[in-house]
Order: C-alpha cells, then sequence, then structure tokens
C-alpha cells in the first residue's frame, strides 16, 4: 500500500490519482479537512476520473499528532509526504516555521518506526540558492536568507535526511511554482483566481513553472524505478509572471494588465497593507515576500529530472487545462 499525506491538497489529489491510475494502489489518502476533501473530488470529477474516488482508503488524520500519524501508517509499504502549509502571509509564518517540519518529522518518525520501504518527499526548488541561474541540483539548500515558507520546507527536508542517515530510503523532488486545477482556494489557484479578477499591474520577474500532472507522473516514476538518495528538480519551464497573467488574460477574455517594471509601487504597496492589516484592516493579499518572490528574475534547469526519464508538458498546455475549468 501507498500511503498520501496531503491527499485533499491539489498535488496530493494529483498524486493519489495517478497512482490509482498506474495500477499502483492500493492508496491510502490522508486528508484533514472536508472543504478541502471535495474540493480534491471537485477536480477527479473535471477529469473525469470520479467513478474511481472510492478506490482510494480516505482516511482522516491530524498531522500533528504523531499517535493519528502512526495509525494512518499502519500496512503501508511506501509514503508520499506531499502535505505542507504555502504562504506568503506574514500571520502564518509561525504557523509554517512550526508545522511544516513537523509535519515532516511526525511522517519520518512513522515510517520509520513501521518499517516502511522508501519515502517521496515533495520539497521545493525555493530551498535552493545559488549565484548561477537558472539553478540546478548542485545548488546548495541554505537555510540563511530564505523567506519564511522557503524555510519551513528546508526545516522539513532536514528531518528527511535524518531520517535517511537512521536508514529509510528518501527520495527528494523539489518542484517549481506548481499549476493545477483552480478548485481549492489556497496554493496557486489563489493565482488563477488573482489572474481571473484582474490585475492593476503585473511584476517583472520570472520564474519556474509546472503542472501538477508531471509532478505526479514523477512520484509514479520515482516509486517504480526508485532512485533513492537523490534529489531531482521537477521545473516544465522558466516563464516571466507576464507569459502567466497574460496568458491566463487571454484564456479567460479578459484585459491583460501593463508590466510594472519599477519594483518601489510594489515594495510601499506591501509596507501599506501591513501597515492596515496591523490596524485591524483585512488580510494583506501582498506582503515582502511575494513581492521579493514576483520581482526577482529566477530559473531552474529540469536536465537531471528529463535524464531520469521525466517529461514536462508544454506551458501553453497547462495554461489551457487550468483556464478549461475556470470558463
Amino acid at each position: 500500500m501507498i500511503l498520501v499525506s496531503g491527499a485533499s491538497g491539489m498535488l496530493g489529489s494529483q498524486i493519489a490519482l495517478a497512482l490509482l491510475d498506474a495500477g499502483m494502489g492500493p492508496v491510502r489518502g490522508l486528508y484533514r479537512s472536508k472543504a478541502s476533501l471535495d474540493s480534491a473530488r471537485q477536480s477527479w470529477e473535471f477529469q473525469g476520473f470520479g467513478a474511481r474516488w472510492d478506490e482510494v482508503d480516505w482516511f482522516r488524520a491530524d498531522l500533528e499528532d504523531p499517535t493519528d500519524v502512526e495509525a494512518a501508517l499502519e500496512g503501508a509499504d511506501y509514503a508520499v509526504h506531499a502535505a505542507a502549509l504555502v504562504s506568503f502571509r506574514k500571520k502564518d509564518e509561525h504557523l509554517m516555521l512550526r508545522g511544516t517540519p513537523m509535519l515532516a518529522e511526525h511522517m519520518v518518525n512513522a515510517a520509520l518506526h513501521h518499517g516502511l520501504k522508501g519515502l517521496v518527499h515533495i520539497s521545493s526548488v525555493a530551498v535552493l540558492q545559488g549565484t548561477e541561474v537558472p539553478l540546478d541540483e548542485s545548488a546548495d539548500p541554505q537555510r540563511k536568507g530564505l523567506n519564511a515558507y522557503a524555510r519551513s520546507k528546508f526545516d522539513a527536508e532536514m528531518q528527511v535526511r535524518r531520517s535517511e542517515v537512521e536508514g529509510l530510503n528518501v527520495l527528494i523532488l523539489n518542484p517549481s511554482v506548481i499549476l493545477g486545477l483552480p478548485f481549492w482556494a489556497d496554493g496557486s489557484s489563489r493565482l488563477v483566481r488573482s489572474a481571473a479578477k484582474g490585475l492593476p499591474a503585473i511584476p517583472s520577474g520570472s520564474t519556474g513553472w509546472v503542472d501538477v500532472r508531471d509532478v505526479a507522473a514523477a512520484v509514479v516514476h520515482g516509486l517504480r524505478q526508485p532512485a533513492w538518495g537523490e534529489r531531482y528538480i521537477l521545473n516544465g519551464s522558466n516563464q516571466t509572471f507576464e507569459a502567466f497573467y497574460g496568458g491566463i488574460a487571454d484564456r479567460l477574455g479578459t484585459r491583460r494588465a501593463p508590466v510594472l517594471h519599477a519594483r518601489w509601487p510594489y515594495e510601499l504597496a506591501w509596507r501599506l497593507l501591513a501597515l492596515i492589516e496591523a490596524l485591524g484592516g483585512p488580510t494583506a493579499q501582498l506582503t515582502k515576500d511575494s513581492v521579493r518572490a514576483a520581482t526577482n528574475k529566477g530559473g531552474y534547469r529540469n536536465d537531471k529530472a528529463r535524464n531520469w526519464g521525466i517529461a514536462f508538458r508544454p506551458f501553453d498546455a497547462t495554461l489551457d487545462w487550468i483556464t478549461s475549468a475556470w470558463k
């Protein structure tokens, strides 16, 4: 049996679906929120797999409770750890820095206790730093200089690496910005929602993007042809935020926002929004970390993953897919 944590999320649900579709069941999917589980089911139905929903052993568990995790991993042969908190909001920093590493710690401890054959850990390119852009797997993960989200993912990786020293077979996958169907309230679904509503301006930065189906396929590949101890960057292509937001706008028939090349208006905006939030106003949707991420020019190589046997969908095909669910 293969256990998938975070199976009600955009990525985890796609991984569970890919495992079933590849004939690698039984699959146990861990979830915490019924609302997120409903979003996952909506995603499966949109993709034409609604009839297979009950083939998953949906298991409600609080991953912050080690006894829940121990019970969830009973009888599992492998685990895929996809659960994490994704946010750039200041108010979520403590939750991420505490919660994401804790979830990883509980997962690997239970995996070691139950003697699992291996664990696939979904990390992020956010942990990688280097002077050569685009970055590849030689980039050294370092905690210093990372934003709160990246630090939380780094700390989770350290838990996974610790379990490797203790004898657990581990494979680490580092996806770039994962694009999937916009049925969830958070994560990259929020980017699609923002684009659909229309932006006053588009930042001039760039980053890596990857289709959620390709990440799920990489998990399947990693379990079929294990490369324990390795790290793979999963990145479909490097694109500007103009290509993403403009591409969404074109497909939805909305106005393309202009590109704002100056950085200072964003820097001023997040400070003003943070002050308004501190005075009791609404939660700021623009933050220091999100501004830095959107205005930097970044990118990642995918040579190692391609040589391993992973194929990536074209960026335009992914945009076509995710916007087809919005119309």
